[in-house]
């Protein structure tokens, strides 16, 4: 099986378009999308169209949690608490209820996957240094013994940890890592809608379960109409600032 995981799309409908035209030419079978659909950007309903058209399997993150209103939005920063407010008002009746009934991670999606948004034992967890990666593989080992690729966002920072050589940031571009027999993987996808790792461009990945290969893609996408978006709709200019830094 060839498949597509993509992460934190975060409501930008252009940086979702030009994965799906990418994801198109790639012969994908199946897209897994690992939360965060909404948030931050000004498109949540077109972007939750397409990803639930098109995902075989998407798992909820916590803004998408926050604009269904099942998740206190005063932990946010004031920009994110903005943009989930605004996105709880502007999303139809039927979206909200959508959102509600995206299911918890981590959802097993056959062939050794495991998705999930934050961490395989915390759903808005960080999965961001040694400690919870070590949490994340006990986890994986005592409650999910048969996976052997965990896929996680919520960071929006690509990144491909194996439990044998440790985690290390995945490089910009096309990435290729062959997969070792017996090991277990955490891998991040990076961001769809609002990279953070000094990359603008738009992040995803490709796994070819038959050749145990996984890729990281980045592709461009016009930046200047998300956030002439971003402004039209009066969300925090801030948020349109970063997307053209990467941040």
């Amino acid at each position: 099986m060839i498949c597509a995981i993509i992460s934190d799309v975060h409501a930008n409908r252009e940086a979702l378009a030009a994965v799906l035209s990418r994801i198109d030419e790639l012969s994908v079978e199946r897209i897994f999308c690992l939360g965060d659909v909404v948030g931050y950007n000004a498109d949540p309903e077109p972007c939750m169209d397409l990803v639930l058209s098109r995902s075989a399997e998407t798992v909820r993150g916590n803004h998408d949690k926050a604009a269904a209103g099942l998740l206190n939005v005063e932990w946010f920063n004031r920009a994110a608490r903005e943009a989930a407010l605004w996105t709880r008002r502007t999303l139809s009746p039927g979206a909200l209820q959508r959102l509600r009934l995206l299911p918890q991670g981590p959802r097993d999606a056959g062939e050794g996957i495991l998705l999930c948004h934050g961490t395989p034992y915390d759903e808005d967890a960080y999965l961001v240094d040694g400690g919870s990666m070590r949490t994340s593989w006990e986890c994986l080992a005592e409650d999910y013994p048969g996976a052997r690729i965990c896929f996680h966002g919520h960071t929006h920072f690509p990144l491909v940890a194996s439990q044998r050589k440790g985690g290390r940031p995945a490089r910009a571009g096309q990435e290729r890592v062959e997969l070792e027999k017996g090991a277990v993987y955490l891998i991040n996808p990076g961001s769809v809608g609002q990279p953070r790792d000094g990359i603008a461009w738009a992040s995803f990945g490709i796994l070819d379960t038959q050749k145990m290969v996984y890729q990281n893609l980045r592709v461009e996408y016009p930046v200047r109409e998300t956030q002439r978006r971003i402004l039209a709709e009066g969300l925090p200019p801030a948020l349109a600032r970063r997307l053209e830094e990467g941040r």
